[in-house]
Formats: structure tokens, C-alpha cells, sequence
């Protein structure tokens, strides 16, 4: 049996990675029988991140390579049913959240003092006091490091939620009426936009893209259909 391995709960969230749920949603997706593995050592995947999973004495880390894994070795197709043009379209969507909008919620969480106040509890709250004294503070400037490299970091509070805001309302826009992303049936883009929209909305933490998510009865009933089928 395929072995997901996560992190644990949190946030009211299956996971607080939407790269983990996303994998969930792969698995289940594609009707594969899958147990869970859950750790706080993300070192435990191949390139020392999660999700990753074990299949057939495979160790596969990063959602989009689980992805291809499933399509190649179970040769489901989720994007099945879709013109070229509308794989083209999911992929790009994919990407803008993936790319950017990950990294306006990981400064959301991380950086903005009550969403890491409310991290530094979650993940932090259960170690030995003399390590919850020095390890939150070096994540936390690791993550700051990371949030630079890649260049969101270098922006101040209103750019950085303004990006997000933007990316919201173009889920949003993209969405419409559908019941799904793409269409009236699950597909692949859903993998990929709905832990990202319940990962910006469920958490008891306020932002401005939460705020602008929760402004659109679309994207809260979506996030309500897909919770609702696949983690009901």
C-alpha cells in the first residue's frame, strides 16, 4: 500500500501544508488506498520537504512529482476531459498559486505577528523549554531568509497582501458559477486551488486575503464542496 507521509494536523486544516493536502487529494482523487505516515521532521522526505510518499520501494517527494508518479505508474489522467486549452489554463493557475500565492501565506503565517504568534504555538508549544526558547526564533529567520531569495520577502506588508488580494480575485473571477475549477467534475486544478483557498480561509487567523476570500460566496461554497467530498 502507497504510504503518504505528512505532517500532523493543524489550523483545523487536514494538514497546514497545502502542498501535503494537495497530495491528499491526488491519492484520493486518483482511488488509491493510501495509509498516512505523520512526522515533524520534514527531512523525512527526499528533499527535505513534505508531502512525500513510498510506493513499490520508491521514496517520492514534492506534490507535482507525486503527481506524475500516480499518471505514469496507475495511468489516471486528472485532467481528463479537458481541451488542450483548458490543461494550459489549470497549469497556469496552478502555477500563479503555487508560485506566489504560497508565499503570501507563508508570510501570513510566519512573519505577520498574530498568524506567528499562533504558528509559534502550534508547532512550537509542545518542545522542551530550553529548545522552545532558541528554535522558533532560527525558523522564523530561516523562513525570513527563504521569503527573500525568492523575492516576496522583499516587499513591504501592503505589497506582499496586495499580491494575494490580486491572486484571490482571479481564483475567484476564474471559478465563476463551475461547481469545480475546470469544470462540473474534480480534476487536477482542484488539487492544487482548493488547499490553497481553505488554507487561506479556515484558519482562525485573520489577513486581508482572507477577508478578500470570504468576500466571494463562490470560493467559500467551493471550499465547502471539495471539503465536503473529499475529506467529509
Amino acid at each position: 500500500m502507497i504510504k503518504l507521509i505528512t505532517f500532523r494536523p493543524a489550523y483545523g486544516l487536514p494538514d497546514p501544508s497545502p502542498f501535503v493536502v494537495k497530495a491528499m487529494m491526488l491519492l484520493k482523487m486518483a482511488g488509491l488506498a493510501f495509509e498516512v505516515e505523520r512526522t515533524n521532521n520534514p527531512r523525512r522526505g527526499p528533499k527535505g520537504k513534505l508531502p512525500a510518499i513510498e510506493d513499490g520501494g520508491k521514496l517520492i517527494g514534492d506534490s507535482e512529482l507525486i503527481r506524475r508518479h500516480i499518471e505514469q505508474a496507475y495511468g489516471f489522467d486528472f485532467d481528463r476531459g479537458l481541451t488542450p486549452l483548458e490543461r494550459a489554463n489549470a497549469h497556469a493557475y496552478a502555477r500563479m498559486i503555487e508560485e506566489r500565492l504560497y508565499w503570501v501565506m507563508v508570510h501570513a503565517r510566519w512573519i505577520e505577528p498574530e498568524g506567528w504568534a499562533r504558528t509559534r504555538r502550534t508547532f512550537f508549544d509542545s518542545l522542551p523549554p530550553v529548545v522552545r526558547s532558541i528554535l522558533p526564533a532560527l525558523i522564523q529567520r530561516k523562513v525570513r531568509g527563504a521569503m527573500h531569495a525568492q523575492g516576496t520577502g522583499r516587499h513591504t506588508r501592503e505589497e506582499i497582501y496586495d499580491f494575494g488580494v490580486r491572486d484571490a480575485r482571479g481564483i475567484a473571477a476564474a471559478l465563476g458559477d463551475k461547481p469545480y475549477f475546470m469544470g462540473p467534475e474534480p480534476s487536477g486544478a482542484d488539487c492544487t486551488v482548493y488547499p490553497f483557498v481553505s488554507g487561506a480561509i479556515d484558519p482562525a487567523f485573520d489577513n486581508p486575503v482572507k477577508t478578500e476570500m470570504l468576500g466571494h460566496q463562490n470560493l467559500v461554497a467551493y471550499a465547502q464542496r471539495v471539503k465536503a467530498r473529499f475529506f467529509g
